[in-house]
């Protein structure tokens, strides 16, 4: 390799160069269960296994990715259990090393109860992580599968997120005055990943072009409806939403906030369970007292309002 990569796109060609072709792929969880089939990880969770890949010469173990229930996604984040010396630190050294020859000094954690090191890029991440036996509560898993120590954790996170479509950027910018809801840029809405059907949800424009530039506003127009704050935005269907939720979290030995959440059935899930998708966020529980229920006003759905103390 002529040189570190410091960018996703170099990063991914080098994933790629080296058979993670699924970090480049828009296949979804499903589909990959489809060609691959699954199993079970140490009695835990099922997996879905990826094609031989080998980042370094003493890697040679499987990348794999957890079968989660939001399966109509593409896959975010790749793991491998990497275990050359049937031992977890003398393993981490060798993973350190390597990887730190490849991209560069890390970041290092600083728990107590493992090693572990981050190479960050710009929206993707490469980690190792290995669990210290010595520093680490018991844990049953660990106690019934004791050759998990020996595991150092290689997680790939390509942040993957769906990108603004020329049709999606065109209804943006033809939004009229009435079809769009203002919003200070202090309650300017980002995307917020409560859960993994938020990346289908949102947007980004890769291609600033794509974008809008008087933002960050709400909009709706006929059965669609959203949210844009520059590279990024939303799309929902409008009858599938169910409607608006504020928690306004009472200040207590802990500091207060509110959240104004989207309840949708999961677009992602075969089981369509009902989910919720966070549009704003306030550090306090009255910050968005007036502008949830414009926005609720606006998008004509019901707004519920719960408190909670802080914990």
């Amino acid at each position: 390799m002529s040189a570190i990569p410091r960018t996703d796109r170099d990063f991914e060609r080098f994933l790629v160069s080296h058979g993670l072709t699924a970090v480049a792929s828009e296949d979804t969880m499903q589909d990959w269960q489809r060609h691959r089939g699954r199993r079970l990880w140490f009695d835990f969770q099922y997996v879905i296994d990826l094609p031989p890949v080998s980042l370094f010469p003493e890697q040679t173990e499987p990348f794999f990715f957890v079968a989660d229930r939001t399966c109509l996604i593409p896959p975010n984040t790749f793991e491998c259990d990497f275990d050359y010396h049937r031992d977890g630190p003398r393993t981490h050294a060798v993973a350190l090393d390597r990887l730190t020859a490849l991209f560069g000094t890390p970041e290092r954690g600083v728990s107590v109860n493992t090693l572990s090191e981050t190479w960050k890029f710009e929206r993707m991440s490469l980690g190792i992580l290995t669990f210290l036996r010595e520093n680490t509560a018991k844990s049953p898993l660990y106690e019934k599968h004791p050759e998990l120590w020996n595991f150092c954790r290689i997680s790939i996170a390509r942040n993957w997120v769906r990108t603004t479509s020329e049709a999606e950027a065109s209804l943006l910018r033809s939004l009229g005055p009435s079809e769009i809801c203002q919003v200070d840029s202090v309650f300017a809405p980002r995307p917020r990943y409560s859960g993994a059907w938020d990346r289908g949800l949102f947007r980004f424009a890769a291609n600033p072009a794509l974008s809008r530039a008087d933002g960050p506003f709400f909009w709706k127009r006929g059965a669609a409806l959203g949210w844009c704050a520059g590279q990024w935005s939303a799309f929902f269907e409008r009858p599938r939403c169910v409607g608006l939720r504020l928690e306004q979290v009472e200040p207590d030995r802990s500091p207060g906030y509110s959240r104004l959440l989207l309840t949708l059935p999961n677009p992602f899930s075969l089981e369509q369970e009902a989910v919720d998708t966070a549009l704003l966020e306030g550090k306090d529980m009255h910050d968005l007292d007036n502008i949830a229920p414009e926005i609720a006003r606006f998008w004509e759905l019901p707004l519920r309002i719960d408190e909670y103390p802080a914990w």
